[in-house]
């Protein structure tokens, strides 16, 4: 059995030989949400109740029209009962498109919404440290209290005002008078 990463990346190849990789990014991003908002299709599609042929012509109908090998890759997933791995190829498929042409998604979490100015200015800040194409997403979290966690491509900075508070009780413990 071939893992998600197997699938994004040879759909990937796929589609850019096509030159239909950003249209499949967009379908990608569209399963998902259906299947987001239809969490027992992945059961449907899975079950060995029904013969493989008709789950495979539930898959063709439901996504009829969008890219054929996208297409052929769900009848895959489907067929090897693995339709539940879908939203892992997704995120690989992403993840490889992003390194393809250069983009890197970063989340920032902080203790009220960033303004559009600080976005831009830590957008770039990070294309300057980075060199790549970077998409913010904020996310609002109390717990933060102050100033920002960044996460992007397996790194975390966290330059909150926590771990600064709890970096500082550290040293003080370390100071014993």
């Amino acid at each position: 059995m071939a893992d998600a990463n197997e699938y994004g990346k040879a759909l990937l190849l796929l589609s850019e030989e096509n030159g239909r990789a950003e249209a499949v990014l967009e379908e990608l991003s569209d399963i998902k949400a259906v299947i987001g908002e239809n969490p027992g299709y992945i059961e449907l599609a899975d079950t060995p109740a029904l013969s493989s042929s008709v789950r495979i012509g539930l898959i063709s109908d439901a996504f009829s029209g969008i890219d054929p090998n996208l297409l052929n890759l769900l009848k895959l997933l489907c067929e090897k009962r693995e339709f539940y791995k879908i939203s892992a190829v997704a995120g690989s498929f992403v993840k490889f498109y992003d390194e393809s042409i250069g983009r890197l998604r970063v989340t920032a979490v902080t203790a009220v919404p960033m303004t559009g100015a600080q976005t831009e200015a830590l957008k770039e800040k990070l294309e300057a440290k980075t060199g790549k194409t970077v998409v913010i997403e904020n996310v609002v979290d109390p717990a933060v209290l102050g100033g920002v966690k960044l996460r992007y491509a397996g790194v975390q900075l966290d330059g909150t005002l926590r771990a600064n508070l709890t970096a500082l009780e550290k040293k003080l413990e370390e100071l014993k008078v």
